[in-house]
């Protein structure tokens, strides 16, 4: 086509567009059913532009299903203008729950106080533009995060939010049945061992023959170790040396 009427064009992750129609506003002059029409179409095409846009700071919250302690992964996906990924960028990542979350301007002296928690994310191997923290929550609850973008000059960026909730013991009980490798996962890190039902016998009869690990605590004064002492001295020496040397003393 030699003179289309519309063009649009892809620009990074959104769209373009131009109407290349110069009197395309008179189709509204008309009556007011066409006044509609021309606005309608206005709306849709505006619409169209900015649908599935990501944002330039996107915060995803992802629990690691592996993850004995049900940690959180907290990703940051930071895009320039062009929307392209901005690395060497600082993230900080504050997390409070929700029944602390303060505002800084309508903070009051009777407002409790805040339990937040910051995180610097680090960034990730695999994707530019990607930044990663872990958080793990220790009360059953809602959580909010709130991450902070900067660039390598220390001009802020932008802002992005997000929430989930955390419910430790629901997953616990959500299966009667035994999660076998759970079990030996914890076994293997802490040296021991997972015995099956038919072997018990067995293992209850190795019990007299195995080596039991005795872990003792004990301390000591670092002062009274010779090397402590001779290199106190010496710099005492040296100290009082150098202020006879330069007149001091």
């Amino acid at each position: 086509m030699t003179h289309p009427a519309l063009v649009v064009h892809r620009f990074g992750n959104g769209r373009t567009g131009a109407l290349a129609v110069g009197d395309f506003w008179h189709s509204g002059l008309k009556d007011e059913s066409s006044q509609r029409d021309l606005g309608k179409a206005w709306r849709q095409m505006v619409r169209w532009l900015v649908a599935d846009v990501p944002n330039r700071i996107d915060l995803q919250v992802e629990q690691k299903q592996s993850d004995a302690n049900e940690a959180i992964l907290l990703q940051v996906r930071v895009r320039n203008p062009k929307f392209q990924p901005l690395e060497n960028a600082a993230v900080t990542l504050t997390i409070n729950s929700v029944g602390q979350r303060l505002d800084d301007k309508t903070e009051s002296s009777q407002s409790p106080p805040s339990r937040s928690i910051r995180l610097n994310a680090e960034p990730s191997l695999n994707e530019p533009g990607l930044y990663e923290a872990t958080f793990i929550p220790r009360e059953t609850g809602g959580y909010y995060a709130q991450a902070v973008v900067t660039n390598s000059v220390g001009a802020e960026v932008g802002r992005a939010e997000s929430g989930w909730t955390s419910d430790p013991a629901a997953e616990e009980f959500r299966s009667l049945k035994p999660n076998r490798l759970l079990m030996q996962t914890l076994a293997k890190k802490t040296g021991g061992e997972v015995v099956p039902l038919n072997h018990l016998e067995e293992f209850v009869a190795t019990l007299p023959s195995r080596k039991v690990p005795i872990r003792e605590t004990w301390s000591f004064p670092l002062w009274h170790q010779p090397l402590v002492f001779l290199f106190a001295l010496f710099c005492f020496v040296a100290e009082w040396g150098l202020r006879r040397w330069k007149g001091m003393a």
